[in-house]
């Protein structure tokens, strides 16, 4: 929602946030509103899904999660205001994705690549217990240089009930 557009640029203005992501950092409150726009269009093409992650007790967006849908399988990605970071949050968000995409979109497979460099998001797809499956060299370009990810993946099978 545009009403958002604050927090988004909130957390999105922050290095530390968006160290190990493609996004440069945000100078202007535009640049989140074009971001919520560019979201809810693919959300009405049907190529992704946002979520805003807030507090249960609070409606302040603290960061956001997406899930891209290709048939069978879906990208996961995340982000989370740095002063929020440790908290287990995102372990939470991430398992509510997982079990959204598993059985409500029913994918058969997750999978994002993070940046080798990302330790903390590395320790939590492993506490998560996804599957690492190899480093992409130079998989991705951001910020001038190239960047080596580790897929990591989990299949519907190896779910947690």
């Amino acid at each position: 929602m545009m009403s958002d557009s604050k927090e988004i640029f909130k957390l999105l203005s922050d290095p530390k946030v968006i160290e190990y992501d493609t996004f440069e950092l945000f100078t202007d409150i535009k640049e989140a509103e074009k971001l919520i726009k560019l979201f809810d269009q693919q959300f009405k093409d049907k190529k992704a899904i946002f979520w805003g992650i807030s507090l249960k007790n609070d409606g302040e967006i603290i960061g956001f999660c997406k899930c891209e849908i290709e048939k069978v399988r879906a990208d996961i990605g995340y982000n989370l205001r740095s002063d929020y970071w440790n908290k287990g949050i995102m372990t939470e968000s991430i398992k509510a994705i997982m079990k959204y995409a598993f059985n409500v979109i029913e994918v058969n497979r997750i999978e994002t690549a993070v940046s080798t460099r990302n330790q903390a998001s590395i320790k939590l797809l492993e506490k998560l217990n996804f599957t690492k499956e190899g480093v992409l060299r130079q998989r991705s370009y951001w910020k001038g240089h190239y960047h080596d990810m580790i897929m990591f993946s989990k299949l519907r099978k190896e779910l947690e009930t």
